[in-house]
């Protein structure tokens, strides 16, 4: 999806939110898509949202690991 609306995205706005409901982008053809029995949430229905929880979407940071330097 482009930084600019288009027309079609303008249209669909009176429609549904214009914001993704996982992660606030903006992304007005949202839409959930069933994929081997999970409700996955797309942006345009291809695009896969990076807060979507069914493929493991981190909701908290991850714990940084330090690296072993081997001498």
């Amino acid at each position: 999806m482009s930084v600019n609306p288009s027309v079609l995205d303008l249209l669909d706005v009176f429609e549904r939110p214009v914001s993704c409901p996982g992660c606030h982008a903006h992304a007005p053809r949202w839409t959930r898509v069933r994929i081997d029995g999970l409700s996955v949430l797309t942006h345009d229905g291809d695009v896969i949202c990076p807060a979507d929880k069914a493929f493991g979407a981190l909701t908290t940071p991850a714990p940084v690991v330090p690296l072993a330097v081997a001498a």
